[in-house]
């Protein structure tokens, strides 16, 4: 049996007589990414209130735009107390986001070139995408 994981993807591979058998993949990596940028999105639309679902992480993660600016919240469920509070610029923080993903999918392929058939980076590649319109107004 072998095991692949590439940042973005996990698979367990069952090689027998030659032959791989895929057994099973996860991609809970990205699809925190891929949640947290349609979030951004729908933040940068609506101005609703959101939360960001961490899959197991005991901590929650609320975002708020208040005016030109996005709150940032983590709550602890352990200590049923606010752990922190970050406030920023939210187009800057849109901007900085949307180069840091962009670098991360630029990384992935220079790690594995194959990874761009895969179904989480194409979606990644398009909430990319959407995030560039709107900073970027392309």
């Amino acid at each position: 049996m072998q095991i692949f994981y590439l940042d973005s993807y996990l698979e367990v591979i069952v090689l027998e007589n030659n032959k791989e058998t895929l057994l099973f993949s996860t991609t809970i990596h990205s699809t925190i990414i891929i949640t947290f940028s349609r979030q951004l999105l729908e933040l940068y639309q609506t101005g609703k209130k959101l939360i960001l679902d961490t899959f197991g992480n005991a901590n929650v993660y609320t975002f708020k735009k208040a005016g030109n600016n996005v709150i940032i919240t983590n709550f602890s469920v352990f200590s049923n107390s606010e752990e922190w509070q970050y406030t920023f610029e939210f187009n800057a923080f849109m901007k900085a986001y949307t180069k840091g993903l962009r670098q991360h999918l630029q990384n992935l392929i220079g790690k594995d070139a194959n990874i761009v058939k895969r179904p989480d980076f194409i979606l990644l590649k398009e909430r990319l995408k959407g995030l560039e319109e709107v900073v970027y107004g392309k």
